[in-house]
């Protein structure tokens, strides 16, 4: 059990738990509920991606993503709802502003402002503790092999439309050489000489008037 101390209020105890599978920490504090914490689905890292260009993810429950998610934080009597995303800059730097929302008749809406700042801090301590940990980069490792089968994926698709393109610049190219062929045979076959019976210049006949 860890003791963690955020602001003026009482002394969190946490119990932290790691999961493998899937690439996230999972941090369940006494009285409020349980954050996950991981690696945004939508941002992955590349394998040398600076750690400041990461996006890091807090999810206000644990298990399967939803709307309703199992143990989800209860802050000043509020329930939090959905994830939400920063980055490890912000979270270094002290300067994140969590806007967590709620659920109000199935609408997700804001909390208040003295609510997110709560959370805000209680994120950002679970948060410095888990990317401190010695076991985050072997768990960052994990997060990417649960996420290369959709990684893949999405490459295949990118790599085949850039296929279908270059395939389409290619015909164009090959259209162009063509047309650049024709010019220049044109150019190899010299000035164009009027032939027999062809009327005259029509320069020639305006200096011949002008005499």
């Amino acid at each position: 059990m860890l003791t963690f101390t955020v602001g003026s209020g009482p002394a969190l105890q946490v119990a932290e738990s790691a999961d493998f599978d899937t690439g996230q920490a999972v941090y369940r504090v006494t009285g409020i509920g349980t954050f996950t914490f991981g690696w945004d689905q939508d941002h992955s890292p590349e394998a040398d991606q600076p750690p400041a260009e990461e996006r890091l993810q807090v999810t206000y429950g644990v298990g399967q993503f939803g709307p309703h998610m199992a143990e989800a934080p209860v802050v000043y009597g509020v329930t939090l709802s959905g994830a939400e995303s920063f980055t490890r800059t912000a979270l270094t730097a002290g300067t994140l502003r969590l806007r967590p929302y709620r659920l109000f008749i199935s609408a997700p809406v804001r909390v208040s402002k003295t609510a997110a700042r709560r959370t805000t801090a209680i994120v950002s301590a679970l948060a410095k503790h888990w990317l401190a940990a010695p076991w985050t980069p072997a768990l960052r490792r994990a997060h990417e092999h649960h996420r290369a089968p959709h990684a893949l994926s999405w490459y295949s698709v990118r790599i085949a439309e850039h296929e279908e393109l270059m395939r389409c610049l290619r015909e164009e190219r090959a259209a162009y050489v063509r047309r650049a062929d024709q010019a220049v045979a044109v150019l190899q076959s010299g000035p164009v000489r009027p032939p027999e019976g062809a009327p005259p210049h029509p320069f020639t006949l305006v200096d011949t008037a002008g005499r």
